[in-house]
């Protein structure tokens, strides 16, 4: 069944496309890069996957986008590294190589017309010009891996037939106090999934969908609610409902090895952080009554936190 869906899949030619980008320090947009050679374009480095776009009509209707939110995305020299690949048997690390790159600026109008790209991509786009880049793969079936850089400067990736915002990994602090926690804090975006999320995509038929393989997370469901955090509770609301609660005594905090701490709490597609060690709070539960919500926070800067909200770590900003 799946060595029949990618021939198909290859024959219509988009190919699990995926992409990242950062334009040089100062850029503005696709019209200060166009005179600029591929040496003054860097594209190495690490990426978050942030949000969702829009979807080409060929899997507009089948495809389960939020599956793709929080994967981590590097580009290394000739090879490209993803959290979590396009096919049911990809869950894990996948590495694909890449033998050239090769750059162009394009009509987002034409762009979306032939790839019939839903009326997001242009409301948003419509009228602009994208600079393109393209990874050649080897792939014998025909991979093109593909990032796209708007005026605006901002970097979207295809990843299946999907477009995505794309963010880089962020330097966090490691010297906040516990009292700088205290306050309301709204919930951005996921950064990562647990992990054995298995997947919820419509293309995969008689697949069981249970709650411990992530079946019945959605993690669009708790963007935009909001964390109270105070010196004895952490509270999970949306709009006025109170979804969840912990008790606490106060928070220990401690420096922790990232790459450790991301086994331990089995945290799929990593924080999303450059550090090698990182500050983490951790609340001194006095009841094992919480639901959806974790006592552990860890520090990104004075107005983001990371927390994890049932089956998902989410970048959250202050309020």
């Amino acid at each position: 069944m799946q060595k029949l869906l990618r021939c198909m899949w290859g024959i219509f030619g988009i190919i699990y496309v995926c992409a990242f980008l950062t334009v040089g320090k100062g850029l503005n947009g696709v019209k200060d890069t166009e005179n600029r050679s591929r040496d003054e374009i860097n594209l190495e480095g690490e990426w978050k996957v942030t949000d969702y776009l829009a979807s080409s009509r060929r899997v507009s209707n089948t495809s389960f986008y939020q599956q793709y939110f929080g994967r981590s995305i590097a580009i290394r020299d000739n090879r490209i590294l993803k959290s979590y690949g396009s096919w049911p048997d990809e869950l894990e690390e996948v590495v694909s190589q890449y033998r050239s790159v090769s750059i162009d600026s394009v009509s987002s109008e034409a762009y979306g017309n032939e790839f019939q790209m839903g009326e997001r991509w242009f409301e948003k786009y419509s009228g602009q010009n994208m600079i393109v880049v393209t990874y050649n793969s080897p792939m014998e079936w025909g991979g093109k891996l593909i990032f796209f850089v708007t005026e605006a400067g901002e970097v979207l990736c295809w990843y299946d037939g999907d477009i995505f915002y794309m963010e880089r990994y962020k330097e966090a602090v490691t010297d906040l106090r516990v009292k700088q926690l205290y306050g309301e804090w709204v919930v951005k975006r996921l950064v990562s999934y647990q992990d054995g999320w298995t997947g919820r995509n419509n293309l995969w038929p008689n697949v069981s969908y249970k709650e411990e393989n992530g079946g019945f997370f959605y993690p669009e469901n708790y963007i935009g609610d909001v964390v109270h955090i105070a010196k004895n509770s952490i509270e999970i609301y949306e709009k006025d409902r109170l979804l969840d609660s912990i008790r606490v005594n106060g928070y220990d905090f401690c420096i922790e090895d990232k790459y450790d701490y991301q086994n331990k709490r089995k945290i799929h597609d990593g924080l999303g952080l450059t550090n090698e060690r990182i500050l983490v709070f951790k609340g001194k539960k006095t009841v094992e009554n919480s639901i959806i919500l974790d006592e552990e926070i860890i520090i990104v800067s004075e107005s983001e936190v990371i927390i994890k909200i049932y089956q998902g770590w989410y970048l959250m900003e202050k309020r």
